[in-house]
């Protein structure tokens, strides 16, 4: 279940100090994954992305610059190690354009949900919850889980043109429940 929890306003943290930047992680952890995830089309590579990313931060926080804002620092950080995955693993690179709209996006995301209105994510996780019980499993097994088709139509004991049509069906009525959710709460 995604859950956000912003009452801590990310100007009274230091980083400096290991317990808020304990803190900061755990504000900022599933905002990075979304972010990597963009990058990289790999929940997997995300989660590793973000894990180095944190690592460097933490090793590096004597040159953190306390008037800086944290989330943006760490996307740099982020941003860094999927470049240097990219290179390590010869994919291809988004280009500046898309690197800084994807990067504008999340930026703006992040400070709606700072703000404490309402995001994109609450509506999904409420959307996620209504799904059907069969979709459901296939969605966290495909996305959330990081399985291929083949993984998972093994997991769910279904047939991969089953798993295809699940997901196909999933996305419909995400993408229906979303648009509805999304234009009563604007």
């Amino acid at each position: 279940m995604l859950s956000f929890d912003n009452s801590a306003n990310n100007e009274d943290l230091d980083p400096r100090r290991p317990e808020d930047f304990a803190r900061l992680v755990e504000l900022h952890h599933s905002d990075l994954l979304v972010y990597a995830t963009a990058l990289s089309k790999s929940p997997t590579t995300a989660r590793d992305i973000v894990q180095e990313a944190f690592i460097v931060a933490y090793e590096k926080i004597d040159l953190f610059d306390v008037t800086r804002d944290f989330p943006s620092w760490m996307r740099g950080i982020v941003r860094n190690k999927w470049r240097e995955w990219l290179r390590e693993n010869k994919r291809y690179d988004l280009g500046e354009p898309e690197l800084a709209r994807l990067d504008a996006e999340i930026a703006n995301w992040q400070t709606r949900q700072a703000e404490g209105k309402s995001s994109l994510l609450e509506a999904l996780e409420h959307c996620l919850d209504r799904l059907p019980d069969n979709l459901k499993e296939t969605i966290h097994a495909f996305y959330f889980e990081g399985r291929s088709g083949e993984e998972t139509a093994e997991l769910l004991q279904i047939a991969p043109a089953a798993v295809r049509k699940r997901l196909q069906r999933a996305r419909t009525l995400l993408k229906s429940c979303l648009d509805t959710k999304l234009t009563t709460s604007s």
